[in-house]
């Protein structure tokens, strides 16, 4: 029997409501997103015959949000060379997931952010639309955001081609030059859970125990450059539903249909059994993130544990139900030797999902609040992928501590919340390169 026909009424129709924006077209998007560019809406092919659909997004043509270009510049090129004058250029890639419980949520709504990151870092980013529940089971979503990621890096597999071929066959048809995917320079972000997703591609698990043998990270060890990922309130301990976490003070008890028609407690576990809650992969937060040591002759004894080139930059509403379970999570990653490869970013005043609403839905403050936290993402990603070539003057800069902070910052050995400067500092010398 179908997936689709095999669960019951009141799964069925609160499965359906959840469902509800993702008949809105994809047309609206020249609204949520007016400075574009618009995704190019794929297929990537998975395991067992699975197809991924992805949106992604391409630098758009003349892009002037990334840098200045002189009158003409573009006129003398075209007369100058042919098409075939140079290999497609390799852009960086950034791999993204939205949030929704693992039961609902869509690409669309990620589209302002992964389109401000597209125009600002000339880089390519891929929103995945990876399967959920009740039609799909964990690890149904880890295992698309896998093949995702070797589909953008793993020549051997048949979709490294096939993302690269649909891609430029999209170029072709516009006219434009046809681009190639760096499979190095390569950063996660995520949202919620998303979040889950995007750091569990960071993370080696030994005798995991969903597949009963070694989960290794899609990335390998031998990975030759850093790996930013972006986690924006991740959801990384699952144990607990929504309604049965520890909620910080000031947040008051939800009260609206999603609590009233038990839409999450009901639908998320037939995505996560409760069972598999406590799973390594499925609570990324639980997981190892020492790596285990050397061996005599130098070679790593397994890849476990966080990958030795992830670099985390963690964004923190102050009103979440899962900020408790974050402040345990940063305290373990510092505990373990990772603590200076992390940024933590505490906002104020906020809850969870607000980067994720339309402007028109919150306050100018809270606005202000997203566009610098998005400021700071894209710049550590542009720290990170080292796109200025001033990768060791600039990462000094941004190990240090840019806001309030839980707890000590890359192990400087103080436990305190204190201001620092940091990305602020980096931010004001890339409005200004020469002033610094």
């Amino acid at each position: 029997m179908s997936s689709k026909l095999s669960h019951s009424f009141g799964i069925s129709w609160r499965k359906a409501l959840v469902s509800l924006p993702r008949l809105v077209p994809d047309a609206i998007l020249h609204i949520t997103s007016p400075e574009g560019p618009q995704p190019i809406v794929l297929d990537v092919p998975s395991r067992e015959a699975h197809l991924i659909p992805v949106y992604v997004f391409v630098p758009p043509k003349n892009n002037q949000h990334h840098h200045l270009i002189s009158p003409g510049a573009h006129l003398k090129e075209a007369l100058s060379h042919s098409p075939d004058d140079h290999p497609p250029e390799k852009y960086p890639v950034l791999i993204d997931f939205h949030g929704g419980s693992f039961i609902l949520g869509s690409c669309q709504e990620q589209t302002p952010f992964c389109a401000q990151m597209c125009r600002e870092l000339n880089c390519v980013v891929i929103s995945v639309d990876y399967r959920l529940g009740p039609y799909a089971t964990y690890p149904a979503a880890n295992l698309d955001a896998e093949d995702v990621v070797f589909a953008v890096i793993d020549a051997q597999k048949p979709s490294y081609r096939t993302l690269r071929e649909s891609i430029n066959r999209h170029m072709d048809k516009e006219g434009r030059r046809r681009i190639d995917l760096d499979s190095e320079r390569i950063a996660f972000s995520g949202f919620s859970s998303g979040g889950n997703l995007a750091l569990n591609l960071a993370l080696g698990v030994k005798d995991d125990p969903t597949i009963h043998r070694d989960w290794l990270s899609p990335v390998p060890w031998s990975h030759s450059r850093d790996i930013p990922v972006l986690l924006f309130y991740p959801s990384l301990d699952c144990r607990l539903l929504p309604h049965e976490r520890p909620r910080p003070e000031g947040l008051e008890a939800p009260n609206g249909f999603v609590e009233r028609w038990r839409l999450e407690a009901e639908l998320m576990p037939t995505y996560l059994p409760v069972a598999r809650r406590a799973d390594p992969r499925a609570s990324p937060g639980l997981t190892d993130v020492k790596n285990p040591p050397l061996l005599a002759d130098g070679k790593v004894a397994g890849e476990y544990g966080l990958h030795p080139k992830a670099k985390l930059f963690l964004v923190l509403p102050q009103f979440d139900s899962l900020h408790e379970s974050s402040v345990v999570w940063v305290e373990k990653v510092r505990a373990e030797g990772r603590g200076g490869d992390m940024i933590v970013e505490d906002v104020k005043g906020v809850t969870h999902g607000w980067t994720q609403f339309p402007d028109g839905f919150i306050s100018d403050e809270h606005r202000k609040l997203k566009v610098k936290v998005f400021e700071k993402a894209r710049t550590f990603l542009s720290v990170w992928w080292d796109l200025k070539g001033e990768k060791e003057k600039e990462k000094a800069v941004i190990k240090e501590v840019d806001v309030e902070v839980l707890g000590k910052a890359g192990g400087d050995g103080k436990d305190e919340k204190h201001p620092g400067k940091g990305l602020d500092v980096l931010l004001e010398s890339q409005r200004h390169p020469g002033s610094g």
